[in-house]
């Protein structure tokens, strides 16, 4: 099948971008270095927007995020100008003070809501992956159209994990699974996931955007209308990426759909997704190239390429013994495994082999765990009074999920 490609100028542009940047021929510029007069070790207070969702490490301890820095200050009150980009480390107990459940108090360092698009000015010093933020000065929401809709969006953001954190253990799944806030993830679970071989599903992804396209299909369909079906698909997917924030792996997935959907109405032969895998590549190389050492980044891309490359090729084999759906479904993760386990061997020196099976078995559980889910977080906004209810049953199919996935991350991985 590669044979088949090497005349196309995509597929030829990626395998060089490939080989010039992995080798190291080319280094990749850090674009999130602070660029300014002031030295990184006398600036003590960094002020501008935040242009990505704090995410929580896995220490726990702080949360990360990108700060589009537009004035930076020392300790001898000097002042200058800029305009770059920065990582920033935000304690938890500033993030989480408004959380439900989080008994953090914090008023004193700065009690504001932490979402991208909110100016804010903090106060830390710069350690050698970003700046350490110590607190916060001051933040305030732009009072325009864009700004409106920014503060909009944090609120929907909280108010969510006040309903998701309601319906406790199942909800924090569902809360991830939706917004890729996993601070309600039991730990048990995430490392669960991650032995079986998982990982993939709580990354937000492809996965995901295909849930939320079918949605407008369905509606597309029912209402006989084709060219309503692509705007719906398009509307669906701008709004779940601009409620969810991007991520490498969802960035990924985002510009491949939108290629596929761009393919489709173009009304030209069935879209080629290799070659649209290829031009997504390309076009994240060009927005983000730091996401080329990005992890997620690397399992995003090598996964959905060696189903395309070699899913059919295992599929041969596995219709003999599986039925066709299942066929399908477990041929996929087998090709998928093709890339990602070296890619898991190098970055976290094991990866589990029960995950081609653990995959076949648990993504349709996921798939109506997110459906239902949908359908009780409307049900639960219309009438609040069956919230109880609602959460019930999500933590039924929560405990399902749960003892599925606890079995198989019981199996032996391989590590180097």
């Amino acid at each position: 099948m590669v044979k088949n490609y090497l005349t196309k100028p995509f597929f030829l542009a990626c395998i060089i971008c490939i080989v010039v940047f992995y080798s190291g021929i080319i280094k990749i510029s850090n674009r999130f270095k602070l660029k300014s007069l002031l030295p990184e070790s006398e600036i003590s207070s960094l002020s501008g927007y935040l242009i990505s969702t704090p995410v929580k490490s896995s220490s726990g301890k702080t949360y990360s995020a990108k700060l589009k820095v537009s004035l930076v200050e020392n300790k001898n009150g000097a002042k200058c100008t800029s305009n770059s980009c920065v990582n920033i480390f935000i304690p938890s107990s500033l993030v989480e003070v408004y959380f439900p459940g989080k008994l953090y108090t914090a008023s004193n360092k700065g009690s504001f809501l932490y979402e991208a698009g909110g100016f804010y000015s903090f106060s830390g010093k710069f350690v050698n992956q970003g700046f350490l933020v110590d607190s916060c000065n001051y933040s305030f929401w732009k009072n325009n159209f864009t700004g409106k809709i920014d503060y909009f969006r944090a609120l929907c953001r909280l108010q969510f994990k006040r309903i998701m954190y309601s319906w406790k253990e199942g909800g924090g799944l569902l809360l991830a699974l939706l917004s890729g806030a996993k601070e309600y993830t039991e730990d048990a679970t995430k490392e669960s996931f991650k032995n079986a071989g998982l990982s993939h599903i709580l990354a937000l992804s492809g996965m995901h955007l295909s849930m939320f396209s079918s949605i407008a299909v369905f509606f597309g369909e029912k209402l006989k209308n084709k060219k309503l079906t692509y705007l719906l698909r398009i509307i669906m997917l701008l709004i779940f990426v601009w409620f969810a924030g991007f991520s490498p792996s969802l960035l990924r997935a985002f510009i491949c759909s939108m290629l596929f959907i761009i393919a489709s109405m173009s009304s030209s032969a069935k879209p080629d997704m290799i070659l649209i895998l290829c031009f997504s590549f390309l076009i994240q190389l060009i927005i983000s190239p730091s996401d080329l050492l990005n992890t997620g980044f690397l399992l995003s891309y090598g996964a959905l390429a060696g189903i395309l490359l070699t899913g059919n090729f295992f599929r041969q084999f596995t219709d003999i013994f599986l039925p066709k759906h299942i066929s399908t479904s477990f041929s996929s993760s087998l090709g998928a495994q093709v890339i990602t386990a070296p890619i898991s061997l190098n970055f976290f020196g094991a990866f589990s082999p029960i995950g081609i099976i653990a995959t076949t078995i648990v993504s349709p559980l996921i798939t109506v765990f997110i459906y239902s889910g949908l359908i009780l977080i409307i049900v639960t906004l219309m009438f609040p009074g069956f919230s109880t209810y609602s959460g019930i049953f999500v933590n039924f199919l929560y405990t399902v999920i749960k003892t599925i996935v606890n079995f198989f991350s019981h199996f032996p991985r391989v590590t180097i």
